[in-house]
């Protein structure tokens, strides 16, 4: 045994060593934010195992991803100093699975049975859907997936499931589950979903079974309680009955994932659930200042559904929490990322800044504006905006109406959505355009021929709808050659479809991505300019360093923590998200309370938050946002007002733009950086709308920031053909030319 083991528990807190030597009983541990969770789990188990309280293979520790419990067990052996491989230390999943092993028969399965991944049970289920004649296009493969995954989460079989005649779809889906458990069964083979499940159904009907483990198991931990669901519930209920000796660690606080299943009904009913339970809180927090933890108490505490605890801290008191407002998202970003640039400056570490976002949509314009000034970042639990398939689809289909030759997009885009044009018939094409030393759009046309198959149907389809854009593409501008394109390939429909009683905010959020793509086009004066932007940004994301900055959402961010930490895009409608509100009323609403205290206490020294006022999505409209309700909700002498009238006269974007003509020894390191980085410098900003000092007209001088000066031969209404001394005749908007002396 390690020494560092003699005086493991004075090195606790009160709070936290009375949860560590309760040994018997239910006990609900509520670790606030920052309170040292992950020290009383590790204890709890160090304590009941260095008191030889218990052997190893007596305990059942659940947490709830397995790089957790790849942790605690490595922390644990370390600090015993001998391996503890005997206790069953694991997921939900992965402990079900290993009881499902030694009994697999007693649940109607054979030796060896597979766990099929997400794509294989779509695969299965649309081969039934074409079996049972349900069109795919109207009910689609991945809803009947989605929804039996829900159900089984709720415990229900496919003979437990009751048909609603006014809701849609149940009698399909009835018979699709159904016919799915049998193909399972046939094929020896069981879902993500199945584990629990067939393991609730093995305790239920195996008296002799459900004892064995009831009296293996004289202690269970439970970590991240309140992300359980009501099957979970049921699997712990089981195994609890037998020595009655269970302590569950959570945080009613923090319970934001609805979405996927978890309910925190289970743990505000734990003493409905479990006999005589001693409730224990950790209140300490170790990680934020009292200023943050102050704000983010007041804010949690106008929840009602919750057990009510307050955050306490022996830190410094800390800086106030810095709202500021603007009037659109590039203000938002420069200013962010400029107070980012001057925390660089003075040695603070990349590592310690993270932007949290409540909509994943939102980074856009952080990102291209970060690569700008030259500051690396990497995307936390996702991917970077252009890097996103329904952004990377959308470009496709604007890259090959530029270039029909562009082969990569032709292939990309072929069959999204849907058009039953596979491999087979794309390595054909591919064939006739080697043999032609042609495009494989040009291939594609001789392909079809005059066979009228339902393949060379779509093909031509598709084909027409190409050529079509590529008209458009000279009368209309690029944005509304991106609305066409998305409204006639049905690509939005398709996204829906995609996302149709699909909880992942991934999914939710990709017709979200596609409003801020199609705002992104605004700040290119044609589709050139995007798709050569798109190339450069695409270069520059190749090349990051080790120490980044932290982009992520505020999902993601749980169980982090950051010195610093920028809150983005805190608007009514945005955050608290309109569609929670719509869905799940004050449900929805104290989840998304309770995502806002999580995005809080994850800073350690300070916080700024901003929100816009013009719509994001609004284009040429008069739509305005109001702040967020939960800024309304922080304590006014926590914090540190600028109203989006304030902000502006600091005429952030002016300067920035100016960025040239001011002297070096003004320049931020940012700013240095973008001169020393022409590239980069193309990235953001020569396409910003420019005030006029008067209006132009024909033989004036004037200046653009892609271009350079140039004059005004003639004009419409808002464009100019502009002959620039270096890039020749060019037709530009108005709005991007600034007059020249």
């Amino acid at each position: 045994m390690s020494e560092n083991t003699s005086n493991y528990l004075n090195s606790l807190n009160e709070s936290q060593r009375e949860a560590v030597e309760i040994i018997s009983g239910a006990t609900l541990v509520l670790a606030g934010a920052g309170s040292g969770k992950t020290r009383v789990l590790t204890y709890k188990l160090l304590h009941l195992l260095i008191k030889k309280i218990l052997k190893p293979s007596q305990i059942l520790a659940v947490t709830f991803t397995n790089k957790a419990a790849s942790e605690m067990k490595s922390r644990v052996s370390k600090m015993l100093n001998f391996p503890i491989d005997r206790m069953w230390l694991g997921t939900f999943h992965s402990l079900s699975l290993k009881i499902l092993r030694q009994h697999y028969e007693k649940v109607g399965l054979k030796q060896n049975f597979i766990i099929i991944d997400t794509d294989d049970q779509i695969k299965l289920i649309k081969k039934i859907c074409d079996q049972e004649n349900i069109d795919s296009k109207d009910i689609s493969p991945k809803f009947f997936a989605s929804a039996i995954d829900s159900l089984k989460n709720k415990g229900i079989f496919f003979n437990e499931l009751k048909v609603n005649k006014y809701r849609n779809n149940d009698e399909e889906l009835r018979k699709v589950y159904k016919m799915y458990q049998k193909e399972l069964v046939r094929i020896n083979c069981v879902d993500f979903g199945d584990l629990i499940l067939l393991c609730i159904k093995l305790f239920k009907d195996n008296k002799e079974v459900r004892e064995y483990y009831q009296n293996l198991f004289n202690y269970i931990l439970v970590d991240e309680y309140q992300d359980i669901n009501f099957i979970q519930q049921k699997w712990l209920e089981y195994l609890y009955q037998g020595h009655k000796n269970i302590c569950c660690v959570g945080d009613d606080d923090q319970s934001i994932y609805s979405w996927r299943g978890a309910d925190v009904t289970n743990l505000l009913e734990f003493q409905k659930n479990f006999q005589s339970p001693k409730i224990i809180r950790l209140e300490q927090n170790y990680r934020s200042t009292k200023n943050i933890l102050e704000c983010a108490s007041i804010l949690i505490d106008k929840n009602k559904n919750r057990y009510g605890k307050k955050l306490w801290s022996e830190n410094e008191e800390g800086e106030k929490i810095f709202i500021n407002g603007f009037w659109e998202t590039k203000e938002e970003a420069i200013f962010t990322t400029d107070q980012i640039d001057k925390l660089v400056s003075n040695k603070v570490q990349l590592s310690e800044i993270a932007i949290l976002f409540r909509v994943s949509a939102h980074t856009r314009s952080f990102e291209e504006r970060l690569i700008a000034i030259g500051l690396p970042y990497r995307i936390i639990g996702g991917l970077r905006f252009y890097e996103r398939k329904e952004i990377k689809d959308v470009i496709a289909y604007l890259r090959l109406i530029n270039n029909i030759s562009d082969d990569l997009a032709f292939e990309r885009v072929i069959n999204i959505p849907k058009r039953g044009i596979g491999k087979t018939t794309l390595s054909k094409i591919n064939q006739i355009a080697r043999l032609n030393n042609t495009s494989m759009f040009e291939a594609s046309q001789n392909f079809i021929g005059e066979n009228k198959t339902k393949v060379n149907l779509e093909i031509n389809d598709f084909i027409n709808n190409i050529l079509k854009w590529q008209k458009i593409k000279k009368n209309f501008d690029h944005i509304e050659l991106a609305k066409v394109v998305l409204e006639d390939s049905n690509y939005i429909q398709y996204l829906e479809n995609e996302a149709k009683n699909s909880k992942n905010p991934e999914n939710l959020s990709r017709v979200d991505n596609i409003n801020e793509f199609l705002e992104s086009l605004k700040d290119f004066e044609n589709l050139e300019g995007f798709l050569e932007h798109v190339g450069l940004v695409m270069e520059n994301m190749a090349n990051t360093d080790s120490q980044t900055i932290s982009l992520m959402t505020m999902h993601g961010s749980k169980g982090l923590e950051f010195d610093y930490v920028f809150l983005a895009g805190w608007e009514e409608g945005v955050f608290p998200s309109q569609r929670s509100l719509d869905e799940s009323g004050t449900k929805g609403l104290e989840e998304e309370r309770r995502l806002a205290y999580v995005a809080l206490t994850r800073a350690r020294k300070k916080i700024q938050i901003s929100y816009v006022n013009q719509n994001r999505y609004s284009f040429a409209s008069h739509d305005f946002n109001s702040p967020s309700r939960f800024i309304s909700e922080l304590p006014k002498d926590a914090i540190e007002l600028n109203d989006s009238k304030v902000i502006m006269k600091n005429d952030f974007l002016n300067d920035f733009i100016d960025t040239e003509n001011i002297s070096n020894e003004y320049l931020t390191p940012g700013r240095k950086r973008i001169l020393e980085n022409k590239k980069a410098l193309v990235d953001w900003d020569f396409n910003q709308d420019i005030s006029s000092e008067r209006n132009l007209n024909a033989n004036d001088r004037v200046f653009h920031k892609k271009f350079g000066i140039g004059i005004i031969l003639n004009m419409d209404t808002d464009t100019a053909n502009v002959e620039f001394t270096r890039h020749g005749i060019r037709k530009v908007y108005l709005k991007f030319l600034q007059f020249n002396h």
